[in-house]
């Protein structure tokens, strides 16, 4: 029984790592030191992209929000790149050349991925910034993310992410988003983020020259920056707001989406593990994305050593209770919704909805299943 416990114990361990002993290392190295990043108020040409795909509630929305930027209009070149939109998305934005709004119409569909690589191609700046229809801007958001380019180190910058809506439902999510931001910030103070927020961000356009249309880019630019010696950094002032997904299901199979772009970059990159030769990216790679990914996979394989040692002491009938019990408040919040409401029920619902979604990602993956093209979901 000693290799099941020693088993047991690795699992447990990489499961406290990956959502605790992480956080609790980058914190206690961001007091130690910070790599600091250069700043300048100057305002160098910017183009932004947005793309769309039937977004007609949103677009014009959108492109108000986007014009009341307060970067200088002389500098901010505004594209929008529709993916063979259906509705009335490419009219309304039509409706809006007059004010120096250009779109770019994609014939076919090709997805999100293949239509920002048109609108960076399209782009007259060095500097791109890359928005979603959905995800609204501050005033000064531009200027925000845009002055750290001054540091010619950084390749990319990260916004942060804040949700518009506050019902009691999206609690779970909130604290997810509160955490993954806590993390992305001590990963910037002390060395390199492994991931931009897909709905608001910015990159060096010579970066995109490797532009791969069917990935992630919000994950595998961080990670070509890191290869050509560039740091990945965030704006903590640079906010991009976004309602939360209502439908429960709808958000599981967004999870899922975003997951298995994941995988497809990281095996794609997987060089980027090698420590030898990236050194602390590598290390925030391994703990930030791979362990998290795996964590299915230690969670099923540590309840059931539990199982085979339970025998071995009051600790591992304990120990074994706790998780039974922990899941069993899940399956509850998930068979009665209002409990999510309750936070002896909401984290671990959340907790366990998010680990569902790895799980299915990875037989997506691992089955061929692509998302390439699909439809945006409804916020």
């Amino acid at each position: 029984m000693t290799e099941v416990k020693i088993i047991l114990w690795v699992c447990l361990a990489l499961v406290v790592w990956t959502y605790f002993g992480y956080w609790l290392m980058l914190k206690v190295l961001s007091v130690l030191f910070t790599r600091e990043v250069r700043k300048d108020e100057k305002y160098p040409s910017v183009s932004i992209v947005i793309t769309a795909y039937n977004e007609e509630r949103r677009i014009a929305e959108k492109i108000e929000n986007t014009l009341a930027l307060t970067y200088p209009a002389g500098k901010l070149e505004i594209l929008v790149v529709s993916d063979a939109s259906t509705d009335r998305t490419e009219e309304i934005v039509r409706s809006f050349t007059h004010r120096g709004v250009k779109l770019l119409v994609i014939p076919e569909r090709h997805g999100k991925h293949y239509g920002q690589g048109r609108g960076i191609q399209m782009a007259a700046s060095d500097i791109v910034i890359l928005t979603d229809a959905t995800t609204f801007l501050d005033p000064d958001g531009a200027e925000k993310i845009i002055r750290n380019f001054a540091d010619p180190r950084v390749g990319c910058v990260s916004s942060e992410d804040r949700m518009r809506t506050s019902e009691s439902n999206a609690a779970g999510e909130s604290m997810y988003v509160r955490y993954e931001m806590s993390l992305r910030r001590l990963e910037s103070a002390v060395g390199s983020l492994v991931g931009v927020s897909g709905s608001f961000w910015a990159v060096r356009k010579h970066l995109c020259d490797e532009w791969i249309d069917n990935m992630s880019a919000d994950f595998y630019l961080p990670n070509i920056a890191a290869m050509r010696g560039y740091r990945t950094v965030l704006e903590p002032e640079a906010l991009g707001y976004y309602d939360v997904v209502r439908d429960p299901e709808k958000e599981f199979i967004r999870k899922v989406r975003t997951v298995v772009h994941g995988y497809e970059v990281l095996f794609r990159f997987a060089a980027v593990l090698n420590p030898f030769r990236y050194g602390f990216y590598a290390l925030e790679m391994f703990s930030h994305k791979l362990c998290r990914w795996l964590v299915p996979l230690f969670l099923m394989i540590a309840f059931v050593a539990n199982i085979l040692v339970i025998d071995q002491g009051k600790f591992y009938q304990l120990s074994l209770a706790a998780q039974a019990v922990f899941y069993l408040l899940a399956f509850a919040a998930y068979r009665i919704r209002n409990l999510q409401k309750l936070l002896l029920f909401k984290v671990p619902f959340f907790f366990v909805m998010v680990n569902l979604s790895i799980l299915v990602a990875w037989y997506k993956y691992l089955t061929g299943q692509e998302y390439v093209v699909w439809d945006a979901t409804k916020r």
